[in-house]
């Protein structure tokens, strides 16, 4: 469930475009938001409480409630989150890929690093994202590829499509230069998850099959054609399915998503003989 949110800035026009997104998520979901500067010392301070009140500025009059502060941390950004979720755990953290303020919160380092230590869900926003033109109550679309690492997903796209009130849609992405055997149905294998989440979900659920080369731009394609509002995807995957295409793409998704993109990291990671770092960009 979405009760509380905790939103990295570091000062610049990128972090608060994750502000946007987050308060407008807090709205949908009567969450509780708090918008956060870590700083590394007591004498950036004042220039993170002047980040702040911009930020509190983007949210505007609201009946939920909001708070900023600052995070005094001795080690790096990604160390201050980390605390914070320790005292929250059942927080979820929304943050922009890119920062140029005094944190350079980039998703090659803070989202990285953050993703190596906690399993998420973890709300990524792209530079590609557009807060003014996103509609959060369009479906949610999960991306699976075969492996049990991406269908532990699967709950976490129900239980946000339950929340926002939207129909989560199960997608795989197949190599239009892939044959398929005449008595392989390839929506098969969506199809079967879509069952298995509707009837544990109870929540209307739908399928599909798409045909592409780059599966970070083919979902993004499929995810614009339905006004989607986040991708749902795991760090990692392992296609058990050679037809399938999804396994180190969680990156690229940020890069090329016009919404949001939720990253989680499989808790069984270990377990799949998969690199247990939890780093996105793996395969």
């Amino acid at each position: 469930m979405v009760q509380h949110l905790i939103v990295p800035t570091d000062g610049s026009d990128e972090s608060l475009r994750a502000v946007d997104i987050a308060a407008e998520l807090a709205r949908r979901c009567d969450a509780r938001l708090d918008i956060v500067e870590v700083v590394p010392d007591p004498d950036a301070v004042a220039g993170a409480e002047h980040d702040l009140a911009r930020a509190l500025d983007r949210v505007g009059p609201t009946d939920i409630e909001v708070t900023a502060m600052t995070e005094l941390s001795s080690g790096s950004v990604a160390d201050g989150i980390v605390q914070l979720l320790d005292r929250s755990p059942e927080a979820t953290i929304v943050m922009a890929s890119h920062g140029r303020g005094r944190s350079a919160a980039v998703i090659g380092s803070v989202t990285d690093d953050v993703l190596r230590r906690e399993f998420g869900p973890i709300v990524v926003v792209g530079r590609r994202v557009d807060p003014t033109a996103l509609d959060l109550g369009g479906p949610i679309v999960v991306t699976v590829d075969g492996s049990e690492l991406s269908e532990s997903a699967l709950p976490v796209a129900a239980a946000w499509a339950i929340e926002l009130g939207v129909t989560p849609w199960v997608v795989g992405v197949i190599e239009p230069a892939v044959s398929m055997s005449p008595d392989v149905v390839e929506t098969a294998y969506p199809a079967r998850l879509a069952r298995r989440l509707r009837s544990t979900s109870g929540h209307q659920t739908e399928f599909e099959v798409l045909h592409g080369h780059h599966v970070a731009e083919t979902v993004d394609s499929f995810a614009r054609s339905r006004g989607a509002s986040f991708i749902v995807a795991t760090t990692h995957g392992r296609s058990g399915l050679p037809r399938l295409a999804l396994g180190s793409t969680a990156a690229d998704m940020v890069r090329h998503a016009a919404c949001p993109v939720v990253l989680m990291r499989p808790p069984d990671l270990a377990g799949h003989g998969a690199d247990a770092s939890g780093t996105v960009a793996s395969r």
